[in-house]
């Protein structure tokens, strides 16, 4: 039986570089407004959010992109769906007042209402393959969006619906007025911990190994009894639950969601990007993903947004994650292995040059 000690020596980069993470991203904030100030640590913070928001929904769409290795295109769809619930729960549709019902308790209908459309969508197009399967999603997604905008009266339409002034804060109903948006800060980052621990607890049970299986040989995993579609189906599922709840915060970050941003494919692939680059499949890759991604993005915003009508910051973000993907094809985690295998040999080497020595 593995002991404690063995599994931290075993993992001990790993654990020592996510406990670093973990004090670095704690004190983040402060340090952040002490050396600039209460104004401008405001952006700062909120790129800090973006960061994390966007790393649990790529551990989100790893489940069944990395482990699964079903390129999933319909992110966006349940993204969307857990921050229309909680904000009509509780603004209302347009012209109308709302429940007032705490994001708290939204999330969990929000979350039910996505795993009803993932099972929807996955019944049917997981007996597709390949391309096939991420042509449907992108078929779902687009119908998606586009019933949004046509129910107007109810979603606000391509306006979609903002939050009235709120004066005080209500902590139960994630409303805050700190100007320097920590609350939500520490709320994001405890959601990504969260999504981690389930991405780590899938990984090392049965699904994930099924995952696995599936990944490498689908065939020879149906022989052996591991019905595919179901498997895919509950990873799916999963997927669509996490990235509604993420869409529930987000939204109540924001104070405002309207379709071309919740529900457009450009944030099915924004998700999607920040597990592939980090690493497809790995426990930390859509971190990794995620903090190299969002910064690029917003640094390529700022200098080149005026260049070439505001498509050359695009360019640049785009040809960026073609360098990474031709040199690190297997994601930015895999960095980690490499210096994994580097630390072994050297202490190898180390121990053939002691035992000589004697």
């Amino acid at each position: 039986m593995i002991t404690l000690a063995e599994t931290f020596k075993k993992n001990r980069l790993s654990l020592s570089l996510a406990a670093a993470f973990l004090v670095i991203a704690v004190i983040y904030p402060f340090v952040v407004e002490l050396i600039l100030g209460r104004i401008p640590s405001r952006y700062f913070i909120r790129v800090g959010m973006e960061i994390l928001f966007f790393a649990a929904m790529g551990n989100a769409w790893n489940i069944i992109g990395g482990y699964g290795r079903q390129t999933s295109w319909a992110s966006s769809t349940f993204f969307a769906i857990g921050a229309y619930t909680s904000i009509l729960l509780f603004v209302g549709p347009p012209g109308h007042d709302g429940l007032q019902i705490s994001p708290l308790i939204s999330m969990w209908p929000g979350a039910a209402l996505a795993v009803m459309v993932a099972v929807i969508i996955g019944l049917p197009c997981f007996r597709l393959r390949g391309v096939y399967f991420a042509i449907a999603t992108i078929a779902c997604t687009t119908i998606f969006r586009q019933l949004l905008i046509y129910f107007s009266g109810f979603t606000g339409g391509n306006l979609g619906i903002s939050f009235p002034h709120q004066p005080q804060s209500r902590v139960f109903h994630l409303i805050f007025t700190d100007f320097l948006l920590r609350p939500y800060y520490f709320i994001a980052l405890g959601w990504m911990i969260i999504t981690t621990g389930i991405v780590i607890f899938i990984e090392r049970n049965r699904l994930g190994y099924y995952l696995r299986a599936i990944c490498e040989d689908q065939d020879a995993a149906e022989s052996l009894g591991i019905k595919s579609s179901r498997v895919k189906l509950k990873a799916f599922m999963l997927s669509a639950a996490m990235l509604s709840i993420t869409g529930t915060l987000y939204v109540f970050m924001l104070r405002m969601v309207d379709p071309n941003t919740f529900a457009s494919h450009n944030m099915s692939i924004r998700i999607a990007i920040v597990a592939i680059l980090g690493g497809m499949g790995t426990k930390f890759g859509p971190l990794l993903g995620a903090l190299v991604t969002i910064p690029l993005l917003e640094v390529s915003n700022i200098h080149l947004a005026r260049i070439g009508h505001g498509g050359a910051h695009w360019v640049l973000y785009g040809l960026l994650i073609v360098v990474i993907v031709l040199f690190r094809p297997n994601g930015l985690a895999s960095l980690f292995d490499s210096a994994k295998t580097f630390l072994v040999k050297k202490r190898m080497g180390t121990a053939r040059r002691e035992s000589r020595g004697a």
